[in-house]
């Protein structure tokens, strides 16, 4: 998610976070040091089972803000302009300073163990979709008892 910030300043900000394998590729190239720093931390919160995010910003001027918002616009008026936004929005989603990472407990609803439990039981197969990174989901798989240390896991 990205988002434009004018400070009391008037600075003009660009601010997104996201997934560390979003954030890291949108990232200035002089932030390598700091982005394996990061990651290392990421990587052993998501053992954790902790949801992990990376925040990035960017000073903009003026101009570049008003010839983003043209774009933009002309964008949603076009008929294919789901894919038209997204293309004008990625040319603005570069050359991001890392700011920091989130890792977050993101606790699970009560009983959805038991849930699960109950849907296997009466023979519903339980498929995981995540956006999370497969540590994340794993750990957590093995907390609500999706996952069991017997199972073959197939990771894609």
């Amino acid at each position: 998610m990205t988002v434009f910030v004018k400070t009391p300043e008037g600075k003009i900000m660009v601010i997104c976070k996201g997934a560390d394998s979003i954030i890291s590729e949108r990232l200035r190239s002089d932030q390598d040091d700091l982005k394996a720093l990061t990651d290392e931390k990421l990587e052993h919160f998501s053992k954790q089972g902790l949801r992990t995010l990376m925040v990035a910003s960017k000073e903009i001027s003026q101009s570049e803000y008003d010839k983003f918002a043209i774009e933009y616009k002309f964008a949603e008026t076009m008929a294919n302009k789901d894919e038209a936004m997204a293309l004008v929005a990625n040319a603005m989603e570069l050359d991001f300073e890392l700011l920091g990472s989130t890792a977050i407990d993101d606790l699970l609803q009560e009983e959805v163990g038991k849930t699960i439990f109950d849907c296997r039981s009466a023979g519903i197969q339980v498929w995981v979709l995540t956006g999370d990174k497969v540590e994340t989901a794993i750990n957590i798989g093995y907390s609500c008892k999706l996952l069991e240390q017997n199972m073959i896991q197939f990771i894609l």
